[in-house]
């Protein structure tokens, strides 16, 4: 399949108000980046709950599945949790950085079925923690 050639295509009829190819491309991955700790923990409860262990086992391994789909929720709307200023955005921020990683290495305190829940745990709790690391409401 041939490729494509680069064309510049404008949005406005302002001076450079020109959008290439490669921006869109671009926003397409941080789209895709922004909802993979999401379908990371999607993918880890789905296979937690189909597995064959106890009904303690399984509350316990979907504990920081839970607290991850939570933090990955209020992401996208902290003032339900808090009213955010500034000052308290920066607070929340580094919290939420910090719970980011916990669910990332929850895998050294809870046994998971197997061992793809894990990494997909540590994988989704990285790339969280990176997103809150700079998600913050400026003034």
């Amino acid at each position: 399949m041939a490729a494509l050639p680069r064309v510049s295509v404008p949005i406005a009829p302002c001076r450079r108000a020109y959008r290439t190819r490669s921006e869109d491309e671009m926003k397409q991955v941080a789209l895709v980046l922004m909802f993979f700790p999401l379908a990371a923990f999607c993918f880890a409860g789905v296979i937690e709950i189909r597995s064959k262990r106890t009904v303690t086992e399984k509350l316990r391994s979907l504990v920081p599945i839970v607290l991850g789909i939570i933090a990955f929720g209020l992401l996208f709307g902290p003032g339900w949790f808090i009213p955010v200023t500034p000052d308290t955005s920066v607070t929340l921020s580094r919290v939420m950085t910090m719970v980011s990683a916990v669910i990332a290495s929850s895998g050294a305190f809870v046994t998971y079925s197997r061992r793809s829940v894990g990494v997909s745990m540590a994988c989704g709790g990285l790339l969280l923690a990176l997103v809150w690391m700079f998600n913050r409401t400026l003034a």
